[in-house]
């Protein structure tokens, strides 16, 4: 059923994943706690959310100032992310998926 005031094709689908995650850019990897949704409408989707860090992670965001990065969960699924920081020194993490959701 399409709900009021979604575009035709949307179906409502769905998905969560909060949970521990892997954020890898080049060589650099930074274990993350995430808080992710994804929505699909017709052929796209769209996910994104949150990731919380320990906060000593200055190497890491060097890294991903140099280069693209994936986000893995636990069970070796991965997906394209834009990562940025909320405010720095904060380790809160946004996070923009690109392309299918591993989850």
């Amino acid at each position: 059923m399409v709900g009021r005031g979604h575009p035709p094709g949307h179906t409502g689908a769905m998905s969560n994943y909060q949970g521990p995650a892997t954020l890898i850019a080049g060589a650099a990897q930074l274990e993350v706690q995430a808080t992710l949704s994804g929505s699909r409408a017709g052929q796209a989707e769209e996910w994104g959310g949150s990731a919380q860090t320990d906060g000593s992670s200055d190497d890491f965001f060097a890294a991903l100032a140099q280069d693209s990065a994936k986000l893995r969960l636990p069970d070796g699924r991965e997906g394209d992310v834009v990562a940025k920081r909320t405010a720095i020194g904060s380790g809160r993490l946004k996070i923009s998926g690109s392309g299918p959701s591993p989850f």
